[in-house]
């Protein structure tokens, strides 16, 4: 098959008229007690890291969870303790051979809100302000993929969500030919906000690897989609990562069956 027939195939599988917004990924399972060894294991096995992250995720849904039943997600991410915020959504993907493809889209650094509220370190959004970004400040791919993966009444109801992500992300860089590799080992602390109570759900670790290209390019991606093969297979021969199917959202919902 032709890499221009499956550029064609995937696109049409995950509903995305422009390649540039499909990412590549392999995501694995992390036990705490791995995390430590594993770090040391990747900063020998990379050509470099970057410095630790910690950012709050705020996901966003209706009140019967139907963005994820359809199997996308939508957040609010606060980053830099709320001076860079932002929205994020990620489509319904596919898993082939253990990689996941999905589409992903932000609606890039949102100051109208920052610069409202930022002044308390405190960013707070009612369904009204929500809205009014929603419908006039994402940027056109991106309301166009939510309308055809979500449809217009799915969108017309989504509202505030409850559940709260903590993150701390450290990322390291892998260079090979036209690409990038990134793979990165997380810790997540989950939890349910209701009224003005806060539930502490669970708290995970994850290994994620994702394949980046010049451009955003899919072709290359695909052309060069056995080198983070490669890379998993020397991680996993060290470490036993079992494959996660979930992404985040989808595995933080599981916790409350």
């Amino acid at each position: 098959m032709s890499i221009e027939t499956q550029i064609k195939n995937i696109g049409k599988n995950l509903k995305i008229k422009d390649s540039r917004f499909i990412e590549i990924e392999r995501k694995r399972k992390l036990k705490f007690e791995d995390f430590k060894k594993l770090r040391r294991f990747m900063s020998k096995h990379s050509d470099g890291c970057e410095a630790p992250v910690t950012f709050i995720d705020q996901y966003l849904d209706t009140k019967d969870t139907a963005i994820a039943k359809k199997g996308a997600s939508l957040r609010i991410r606060y980053k830099q303790d709320g001076l860079k915020v932002y929205i994020q959504y990620k489509g319904p993907g596919f898993l082939h051979k253990g990689i996941l493809f999905r589409s992903e889209f932000n609606s890039g650094k949102l100051p109208e809100v920052v610069l409202k509220e930022s002044h308390n370190h405190f960013i707070h959004f009612n369904e009204k302000n929500l809205k009014a970004i929603m419908f006039n400040h994402l940027p056109e791919e991106m309301s166009e993929a939510m309308k055809r993966h979500l449809g217009p009444k799915i969108l017309s109801q989504i509202s505030v969500g409850n559940l709260i992500c903590f993150y701390k992300k450290e990322k390291f860089i892998v260079s090979r030919n036209k690409i990038m590799l990134e793979p990165s080992l997380d810790k997540i602390s989950t939890f349910y906000v209701r009224g003005t109570n806060i539930f502490p759900m669970a708290t995970f670790c994850e290994y994620e690897n994702e394949i980046k290209a010049e451009s955003k390019s899919l072709e290359e991606k695909l052309n060069n989609l056995h080198h983070l093969i490669k890379f998993d297979k020397v991680i996993t021969a060290n470490f036993n990562l079992p494959a996660e199917s979930k992404d985040k959202y989808h595995k933080c919902l599981s916790f409350f069956k």
